[in-house]
């Protein structure tokens, strides 16, 4: 999911809706740590974009873990651009521990696990000094309670930023209700205790309470989704219904033993260390390649169109713009994919996310794009498949005619 880039959007749009109080509040909410998980799966997109080795990669950051799990694929280069200075101070602390850390068990400790007291003197005396100067002042910044930001990692880093306690109030509603999540996410199918569950879950998620949370723009703000997205993602239908299905999804939609998402939703942490149910960049098998290529994350604090145009010509192999343009104006849109044609390479591809099933692509709005990009079905019908978020309505992978 996008972060501040949505400040951008609202105030250069001139449309009605993104010129609405609701709009403007949400960018100004949205300046703080959002995200401390991206919710995309890196995995679909790679299979989607089968990249070749060697290729130049340009991504909105969030909070960097697919940026680094982007490794996989050998690249030459990966920019991780975002306009929210949060999420890129999470991205440079991750690379200042790569460079830091060199064995496995003090980077899980760090960023994986994220809870233990003895993750201040590794800030302080590892990491802070490999900061520059922008995200050591982020990190070293004390918050209302008194404490530095970089002690979020000593109790539970996962239960921070915006998302994350939002997550918890989830959690405080669902206790209240009688629904345990660790039986969701471990119960079997069949298990009586997770059947009685879930119809708890319905009745929650159909309550007086689930439908006054979901038509207030303000109290969604914190699952990251702004007044356009909102419309998208309800299509005419009843928001909170929306929104329990997806949770089905997430839940339900692939096997949790490997859905770290599904453990971050349910659990609020990662299992682990090791290899499975772990974003690529958290796996010990992944840690020696992170290490080694941790040279090739280009952090930028821009906006996407911006930073694009800034490049050279056909220099970019492939472009991830996450769901931002579900809060774009159509001529913002327009202006953006304008700058991906002129730096993106013959065989550019480029993937992204809508919380309804259609691209705005193929909107009447946008055909004129439509002269130079085809959506891949195929490629983007791999990239649904496989992506065990499962809060987005529609994948998309475009390349060129």
């Amino acid at each position: 999911m996008n972060s501040q880039l949505i400040a951008d959007a609202v105030h250069d749009s001139k449309s009605v809706v993104e010129a609405t109080i609701w709009a403007r509040l949400y960018a100004f909410w949205l300046r703080r740590l959002v995200y401390t998980q991206i919710w995309e799966d890196p995995v679909a997109d790679l299979a989607a974009l089968r990249l070749a080795i060697g290729s130049t990669i340009v991504t909105i950051s969030s909070g960097g873990c697919n940026a680094l799990s982007y490794l996989m694929a050998q690249p030459a280069q990966v920019y991780a651009v975002d306009l929210n200075g949060a999420h890129l101070a999470l991205l440079k602390l991750k690379l200042a521990g790569l460079r830091a850390f060199s064995n496995y068990s003090d980077f899980w400790q760090f960023f994986g696990e994220a809870s233990s007291p003895a993750n201040s003197d590794l800030y302080r005396d590892r990491l802070r000094p490999l900061l520059d100067a922008q995200a050591r002042n982020y990190w070293d910044k004390r918050t209302t309670t008194g404490r530095s930001r970089h002690a979020y990692f000593t109790d539970g880093f996962y239960r921070h930023g915006m998302l994350g306690r939002f997550i918890g109030f989830a959690h405080f509603v669902a206790k209240l209700s009688g629904i345990d999540p660790a039986i969701l996410l471990n119960g079997r199918p069949d298990a009586p205790a997770r059947i009685e569950a879930l119809e708890r879950l319905d009745r929650v998620c159909h309550s007086w309470f689930a439908r006054l949370i979901t038509a207030t723009p303000a109290l969604l703000f914190s699952l990251g989704i702004p007044p356009r997205q909102r419309a998208l993602l309800g299509g005419g239908a009843p928001l909170n219904d929306v929104l329990h299905k997806r949770l089905l999804c997430l839940i339900d939609g692939h096997p949790n033993e490997t859905n770290y998402f599904a453990w971050q939703a349910l659990h609020r942490a990662y299992i682990g260390p090791g290899d499975r149910c772990l974003p690529p960049y958290l796996q010990r098998r992944q840690y020696e390649r992170m290490r080694n290529g941790a040279g090739l994350i280009i952090p930028h604090h821009a906006s996407l169109k911006q930073f694009l145009d800034s490049l050279p010509a056909r220099e970019v192999d492939a472009v991830i713009l996450l769901d931002s343009q579900d809060w774009m104006a159509a001529d913002e849109i327009r202006k953006l994919w304008t700058a991906i044609d002129r730096a993106g390479s013959d065989n550019v591809h480029v993937i992204f996310r809508t919380a309804g099933e259609a691209s705005p692509i193929e909107g009447e709005e946008l055909a004129s794009l439509r002269r130079t990009w085809q959506r891949d079905d195929e490629r983007s019908a791999v990239g649904f498949a496989l992506d065990r978020s499962g809060i987005y309505g529609g994948f998309h992978c475009y390349g060129r005619r």
